[in-house]
């Protein structure tokens, strides 16, 4: 009999683990697994006299048993909105990590667990935070992910930053064990492993291994593939099925978002195809997701317009997270635009279109998503604030990056001049739409990081960062070139300055932001180096953009063709080839 089935009977004669055994005292499972309470209590392992000599010679008892049981084809989620209450086939499918985990999580892990999926993105929105955080109690959540957990925690952790060294250090040795346990059990992918992998993709990615976080996205979207195959075959005849379904559907749009980010660049291939996506409910409210309240959600084609409402029940609306996807899908579709177009084939018309996809989406939101005054401040105090910010930091930079586009259309002209563009309509509605974004994105990350909690490093996401650059570079650039307006030169100022701090502080957590805050301070050096030049007697509006710039409009044009945040190659986040590297 194996021991997944001996597990299953708690309190039947014989089942009782070694440490009740010695201890003469009751032995009960919850759910049906190990370890027992007296063990979970006690962060002590657990296994039965039946396992004890696979235990002695160092070997994992559940992976031992594992050996002798059945292939886990119609495995569920292990950790991502499945209850605790499951069947004893689920219990095989967690029995294959639980072991190493309850080895090794102690109390202060646990609560750096907890405070990913309760306050950090993307985990806060993308897993079942009740399910998580009792499971972590419980000692029964699959070790891929509470290393991959782990390896998020680490970056803003002050204990495990001081035992490990280095935010990245640390970070590394439990993605390290994350990814080996992950492709330990590729036969028989579960849903813990993809997400866990999700998270490996963002440690990669702000690692500056922007490879083999391309290449984990690939394989996460083929085990999410064969994940959804093996389990085809499920019925919704329990209630735990709305959670199993919306844990499923928030992992791959996670993926989703991922893969709108990661393959920004051309050769770069998605690694989701479009049927993957196409018929996927979009994430619910986290409210019915927390609660587990079944509700019906249009797919993302319903949502843009591409297909039928669903019939079977009124729609449900979208939560926050589902707004997160459609602000990525217009990313990439920002994007597309500048890495398809040239000076010769570029059209008006395709960058108006995106602006109104942008300001669609934002007439869209439900009042409470709305970036109004405040609003940043009360999502902090929820909770909710870095998904917020996310949120408008993607409408925000796309904004900025299809401005910039209409800018270096002007600027590349033949008959550009820099003085009568200046004066110019046009000018002023490129500049103002650039100055409000930018601002925009700086006051949200401001925000967010005087709300955070003291007692942890502020760690944001990789693309928040990367729009605080954004902003702070495209200010600096028109600052340089004498574009900035008048009375905006204190705000200019004000946005560099903060960008830079982001960038610096950023690169503490994430290396990739090396090379982002390289650029930036080469950009305020040239800044200052200019207003020092101007001497006192010049304004200081001079000083920040007005001087007179003579024959600059080739400067410009040379500028914006060349500067890496102008080019959308600057989001593929990875070190630049060396010279005749090919």
């Amino acid at each position: 009999m194996s021991s997944a089935v001996v597990r299953s009977t708690a309190l039947r004669a014989g089942g009782a683990c070694v440490r009740c055994r010695k201890g003469k005292t009751k032995c009960v499972y919850e759910n049906g697994r190990a370890p027992c309470k007296n063990c979970a209590k006690g962060m002590h392992e657990c296994y039965l006299p039946s396992e004890s000599m696979a235990h002695h010679h160092g070997q994992s008892p559940a992976r031992h048993a594992a050996a002798h049981r059945p292939a886990r084809d119609s495995l569920p989620a292990s950790g991502a909105g499945a209850s605790d209450a499951r069947q004893p086939v689920v219990g095989s499918g967690s029995a294959r990590h639980v072991q190493a985990a309850s080895e090794k999580l102690t109390p202060e892990l646990i609560a750096e667990c907890e405070r990913v999926v309760s306050k950090t993105f993307p985990a806060c929105v993308a897993f079942h935070k009740p399910s998580f955080v009792q499971q972590l109690k419980n000692a029964s959540l699959e070790s891929t992910l509470v290393y991959g957990l782990l390896t998020c925690a680490a970056r803003s952790s002050p204990s495990l930053i001081r035992r490990y060294g280095t935010p990245t250090q640390a970070a590394e040795t439990f993605a390290a064990k994350a990814i080996g346990l992950v492709n330990q059990n590729l036969d028989h992918p579960n849903l813990a492993d993809i997400q866990a992998l999700c998270l490996l993709i963002i440690h990669e990615w702000g690692t500056r291994n922007a490879v083999r976080a391309y290449i984990y996205l690939g394989q996460a979207a083929r085990m999410l593939q064969m994940y959804r195959i093996l389990n085809s075959h499920h019925t919704a005849d329990n209630a735990d099925q709305f959670l199993r379904d919306e844990s499923f559907r928030r992992t791959l749009w996670l993926l989703y978002i991922l893969d709108c980010l990661l393959t920004s660049t051309p050769g770069r291939f998605p690694a989701l195809a479009v049927q993957d996506s196409s018929d996927v409910p979009l994430p619910c409210s986290d409210i019915n997701f927390a609660f587990g309240n079944s509700v019906h959600v249009k797919t993302l084609f319903q949502q843009l317009g591409h297909g039928p409402s669903p019939g079977q029940a009124p729609a449900g609306e979208i939560g926050e997270f589902g707004y997160i996807v459609l602000a990525a899908t217009i990313w990439r579709d920002v994007v597309a635009m500048l890495t398809v177009t040239s000076l010769q084939n570029f059209r008006e018309d395709d960058c108006a279109g995106l602006i109104a996809k942008i300001e669609g989406l934002r007439a869209s939101l439900p009042m409470q998503f709305v970036d109004k005054p405040g609003q940043i401040n009360l999502h902090m105090t929820m909770g909710s604030g870095y998904t917020f910010a996310m949120l408008h930091c993607l409408l925000h930079c796309a904004t900025v990056f299809v401005h910039r586009r209409r800018l270096l259309q002007e600027v590349t002209a033949p008959a550009f001049a820099l003085d009568s563009f200046r004066p110019n309509p046009r000018c002023h509605d490129i500049v103002d739409r650039l100055f409000t974004s930018c601002h925009g994105t700086i006051s949200l990350l401001t925000a967010v990081e005087a709300g955070a909690e003291k007692d942890h490093a502020t760690c944001f996401p990789i693309f928040m960062l990367f729009s605080s650059f954004t902003a702070s570079a495209t200010v600096a650039y028109l600052s340089l070139k004498g574009l900035t307006p008048p009375n905006a030169v204190e705000t200019a100022a004000h946005i560099v300055k903060d960008g830079l701090r982001f960038m610096h502080e950023g690169t503490e957590n994430w290396p990739l932001m090396t090379s982002w805050l390289r650029h930036l301070t080469v950009m305020q050096r040239v800044l200052n180096n200019d207003a020092a030049a101007a001497g006192p007697a010049v304004s200081r509006s001079s000083r920040h953009g007005s001087r007179p710039l003579g024959g600059a409009a080739g400067g410009i044009k040379d500028e914006v063709s060349s500067n890496p945040d102008t080019n959308p190659d600057a989001m593929d986040y990875d070190q630049q080839p060396a010279p005749g590297s090919g």
